[in-house]
């Protein structure tokens, strides 16, 4: 009988320990920097990812692990993220979202990244072309094939409460199959940061979709070479991380949008197929730039003033589509 209370004592004061270890704050970990999504070295699909911007889903999670983030109006004003994430590459994220739906414009940035794309519903226009498109997986948590591979948290509520994480695509990714991917022009080209002695001390930017006072900035931390995200002025962050966003390329184009005629829900069209101007933010510096897409299925590139492809620093690049660049203030 002594030793059976000696050992359940001891297994009381293991499960103390274990609890009290667990309870314990924990000394920050630096921030990872994010894999790139470097040209000729994807050899898997992305894993495209729509993620809510509704205030009600704020903060979401695992934006700051995403190769590759956009930004971009959905409707009454509200933003959309989709972020990207290259397998075997990226790092594990274990809580991504809220997941929301699909919009066709992402779809056809989606097509261009050759991604399995990750979404829940969505615009009819967006669900009938991620379903038909050749360059696409698709995996769409409201039907029955892709709703294993995602969850919905009791603290929040629906619809602001669907998550996935890379683990459960990578069981999709078996699911589905097809997974491989053989495009020697997948990717951005990457090119080395800019030394320490070169850049400037600071760089402030911000933007705007429809409304000014939902205004985002960027403010550039010339010692880490990165911009911090800011959302209504005040620092944006994971939710699982509490660490602010943060980005080695920021840019942020025009797209044009308008509202399609007789949508009861009040959705936009933008025009992701084609051209426009826009700014590349790395370094500390602003450059111009000219986005190209040729079609749906073509990627989206970036081209210098001198007509050369733009090259990105390592880590995240962020990717900002809003209707004016009027609507972008650079200090």
């Amino acid at each position: 009988m002594r030793v059976l209370l000696s050992l359940r004592a001891a297994a009381a004061l293991i499960a103390l320990t274990v609890i009290a270890a667990l309870a314990a704050p924990a000394a920050a970990a630096p921030p990872r920097a994010p894999a790139s999504f470097e040209r000729g070295a994807i050899t898997r699909r992305p894993y495209v990812v729509m993620i809510d911007n509704h205030p009600n889903a704020y903060p979401q999670t695992g934006l700051n692990e995403a190769s590759v983030v956009f930004e971009a109006l959905a409707e009454a004003g509200i933003t959309r993220f989709m972020a990207v994430y290259v397998p075997g590459a990226s790092p594990d994220v274990p809580s991504i979202g809220p997941v929301r739906s699909a919009r066709l414009y992402f779809v056809r940035w989606a097509m261009g990244m050759r991604g399995m794309y990750i979404h829940a519903g969505g615009a009819p226009d967006a669900l009938k072309r991620a379903r038909e498109a050749q360059e696409l997986i698709d995996v769409d948590a409201l039907v029955r094939s892709g709703g294993a591979y995602f969850t919905r948290i009791r603290t929040r509520k629906a619809p602001h409460n669907l998550y996935t994480s890379t683990a459960r695509l990578d069981q999709a990714a078996v699911r589905f199959g097809n997974a491989e991917i053989n495009d020697p022009e997948q990717g951005f080209l990457i090119k080395a940061e800019a030394p320490p002695e070169q850049r400037p001390a600071g760089q402030e930017l911000g933007y705007y979709f429809i409304y000014r006072q939902d205004s985002v900035g960027w403010t550039y931390d010339p010692a880490g070479n990165i911009y911090l995200r800011l959302r209504r002025g005040k620092p944006a962050v994971d939710g699982a991380t509490g660490q602010q966003l943060r980005a080695s390329n920021v840019i942020v184009i025009e797209v044009q949008e308008r509202p399609i005629p007789g949508d009861t829900k009040g959705r936009i069209q933008q025009d992701v197929v084609g051209s426009g101007p826009g700014f590349l933010f790395q370094d500390g510096v602003a450059q111009d730039i000219t986005w190209r897409k040729e079609s749906e299925a073509a990627p989206l590139r970036f081209y210098l003033g001198d007509g050369s492809e733009a090259a990105m620093n390592p880590g995240q690049v962020w990717i900002a589509a809003i209707p004016k660049l009027s609507n972008l203030t650079v200090k």
